[in-house]
C-alpha cells in the first residue's frame, strides 16, 4: 500500500518510538513528583521542549505542550474577542474564532488589501502559514504586518508547515502559534502552543502547575518525548522535504506522458514542496478515490478533519472553484520517505484506475458520480 495522505498523519519514526518505549514502561514517574524519579522525567520534558522549540526558531519558555494542534489554536483563539481569519483556514480556526473570514485570491493566498479592510474591529488574526488542503503558503510577514499596524494581536497555525519549511518565529510579529507532533511522523494526542515572551496568555485549562501553571492536566509524557524527537529530526531532514517538489513533479509528468491532463489547485502560489491538490477534468475525485484505495494508493479528497462529510471542500470553493471543479479534486501528500520508485508505481496505479473509470463513462453517460 502507498500511503500519499501525510497531511492527514505520518507514520510514526522508528526513532520516536524507540525514544518513546522507555517513558510508556520503566521510566512511568509522574514528572511533578519531588522525588529523582520523577526530576529525571521532568528533565526528559524540558530537552523536549528544546527540541520543539528550536523547530521554530523559538525559546524553550515559549512553548506549551497541549493535546494537539486543535487544542493549541482553541487556547490561542479563546484569548480575543473578534478574530479576522481566512476563508480557508482549518475548522479548528474557522469554528473557534469570532469575527471575519476575509477572502483569498484564486491561488489560495489571502487578498492583502481585503485583510487590511477587514482588519479593523478585530483584536487578532489568524492564519494558517500553509494551507491544509492545497499547500499554499501565505504571505506571512505581510499578513503579521498588517495586523499588528491595525492593533491586532497574531496566531499562526503552523500544524501543516513546522518541519516542512524553515521556521523563525521571533522573525516575525507573531504571538501565538499551533503545533501538532502526528503532522512530523511524531504521535497523536500531543501537540504545543508558542506562546511569545512578553504576551499575556490566559490559561486555557485550568488546575495544577503542570507547563508553569499555563496548561494544568499530567502531561502525555512519552508523546511529549516523541514529539521533541521528531521536531528534531524534522530539522536534519530539512533538505529532504525541499527535495519532495522534484518527486510531485516526477508525479505529474508521469501522467502527462500517458497523455492525461492535469489542473494543479494552488499552482499559481508557493507552496508545500510535498503537497499536491489535483484534479482531472470531467472526472469526479470520489470515483478516482474509491477505486485507488483497493488499487494500493491512498490519499484523500479534502481534509481528514472533514472528509467523512458528504460537502465539497470549503477551501477550493473560497478559492473560487465550481461544485463541479471541486469535486473533481484529491490531494496528494508525500513525506520524507517517498522515493522515486514509489512515485513511479503511484502513477502507474493512478493511470490504470483513471482509465478503468473512463472505460465506463462517455459523453452520453456523463462522468462517473458516486453518491452516499
Amino acid at each position: 500500500m502507498i500511503y500519499w495522505d501525510n497531511n492527514a498523519t505520518t507514520p510514526l519514526a522508528p526513532e520516536v518510538l524507540e525514544a518513546m518505549l522507555p517513558y510508556l514502561r520503566e521510566q512511568f514517574y509522574n514528572p511533578s513528583a519531588a522525588y529523582g524519579a520523577g526530576r529525571a522525567v521532568r528533565k526528559a520534558i524540558d530537552t523536549a521542549r528544546e527540541q520543539v522549540a528550536a523547530l521554530v526558531g523559538a525559546s524553550a519558555s515559549e512553548i506549551i505542550f497541549t493535546s494537539g494542534g486543535t487544542e493549541a489554536t482553541n487556547a490561542a483563539l479563546a484569548q480575543f474577542r473578534n478574530v479576522l481569519t481566512l476563508a480557508t483556514e482549518h475548522p479548528a480556526t474557522l469554528r473557534t474564532a469570532r469575527g471575519d473570514a476575509a477572502p483569498v485570491l484564486p491561488n489560495g493566498q489571502a487578498d492583502l488589501p481585503e485583510w487590511k479592510a477587514f482588519l479593523p474591529g478585530h483584536d487578532a488574526a489568524s492564519f494558517a502559514w500553509a494551507n491544509h488542503e492545497t499547500g499554499v503558503i501565505q504571505p506571512v510577514r505581510s499578513l503579521a504586518n498588517a495586523a499588528h499596524e491595525a492593533g491586532a494581536h497574531v496566531h499562526a497555525d503552523l500544524v501543516q508547515a513546522a518541519g516542512k519549511l524553515p521556521i523563525a518565529l521571533h522573525d516575525y510579529a507573531i504571538e501565538f502559534a499551533s503545533l501538532s507532533a502526528h503532522k512530523l511522523h511524531g504521535p497523536k494526542g500531543v501537540g504545543a502552543l508558542y506562546v511569545r515572551t512578553g504576551t499575556a496568555c490566559v490559561p486555557y485549562l485550568t488546575g495544577g502547575a503542570q507547563e508553569d501553571y499555563r496548561r494544568a492536566g499530567t502531561e502525555n509524557v512519552a508523546g511529549i518525548i516523541g514529539f521533541g524527537k521528531a521536531a528534531e529530526l524534522a530539522l536534519q531532514a530539512a533538505e529532504t522535504y525541499a527535495a519532495l517538489a522534484a518527486l510531485r513533479e516526477r508525479f505529474i509528468r508521469a501522467l502527462e506522458a500517458a497523455g492525461i491532463t492535469t489542473v494543479i489547485n494552488g499552482a499559481a502560489a508557493p507552496r508545500l514542496p510535498h503537497v499536491l491538490n489535483m484534479r482531472i477534468p470531467g472526472v469526479s475525485a470520489e470515483s478516482l478515490f474509491l477505486l485507488l484505495e483497493p488499487a494500493g494508493l491512498l490519499c484523500s479528497t479534502g481534509s481528514a478533519c472533514t472528509s467523512t462529510e458528504p460537502h465539497p471542500s470549503h477551501v477550493l470553493l473560497a478559492m473560487g472553484l465550481p461544485d463541479k471543479q471541486v469535486r473533481e479534486s484529491l490531494r496528494f501528500s508525500l513525506s520524507r520517505y517517498t522515493t522515486a520508485e514509489e512515485v513511479d508505481a503511484a502513477a502507474s496505479i493512478f493511470i490504470k484506475v483513471l482509465n478503468k473509470v473512463r472505460s465506463v463513462q462517455s459523453s452520453i453517460t456523463g462522468p462517473v458520480m458516486v453518491y452516499r
